[in-house]
């Protein structure tokens, strides 16, 4: 693929966005591109060399505001005559509800995503502590005498210290799904308003 070629494809992808984003998006990877021609590599390379026009669409869709992409599709693209500001008027009674309520769903979404990680961090605090307990509580027992008890409660402290390590080992994992989710969910609300990218 050339860089004509290229540059078609990820015009291509982005066509829905405002005209400032698609010349802005063309110039910056027209240029990255020739930068890695003045390096030494050839045009196929270079082109090569450069991400995917479906990532690039992705990454300027994800850089784009969403209040920029709103004011850009509730924008009359033409005056609007007497007849239409009556239907949306008229329409208000359904309409605004249904943005109002899509809106309050989002945001419950990303509250209950952020509630979930609160209490998965939570859970592995308690559990932690658990463990922590549990050791505590057989120098305790073994001090008084109680070495039956105490020995069964150093088994439990160390398997809740063991699931403990587990839990603090899938928090990373855990943590970036639940940010991925937030993402993807702001991503596809900025599609629908750039229509399919």
């Amino acid at each position: 693929m050339n860089k004509e070629e290229y540059l078609a494809a990820i015009r291509e992808k982005i066509k829905s966005l405002p005209e400032g984003d698609i010349d802005r998006t063309i110039e910056y990877y027209d240029e990255m591109i020739d930068d890695r021609m003045e390096d030494g590599l050839t045009e196929e390379e270079a082109v090569a060399d450069m991400a995917s026009p479906d990532e690039v669409s992705m990454q300027v869709l994800e850089d784009i505001p969403l209040s920029r992409l709103v004011k850009e599709r509730i924008k009359p693209k033409h005056e609007l005559k007497g007849w239409q500001i009556a239907l949306i008027i008229i329409g208000s009674p359904v309409w605004i509800p249904l943005v109002l309520t899509a809106l309050v769903l989002l945001l419950t979404f990303w509250i209950v995503v952020v509630s979930l990680l609160i209490a998965y961090y939570s859970v592995i605090l308690g559990v932690a502590a658990a463990g922590v307990s549990g050791l505590i509580m057989f120098i305790f027992l073994l001090i008084s005498g109680n070495t039956a008890a105490g020995l069964l409660m150093l088994g439990m402290a160390l398997v809740v210290m063991g699931l403990s390590i587990l839990l603090i080992v899938s928090a990373k994992p855990v943590t970036k799904a639940m940010f991925k989710c937030c993402r993807a969910s702001v991503i596809g609300v900025k599609r629908i308003f750039v229509k399919e990218i």
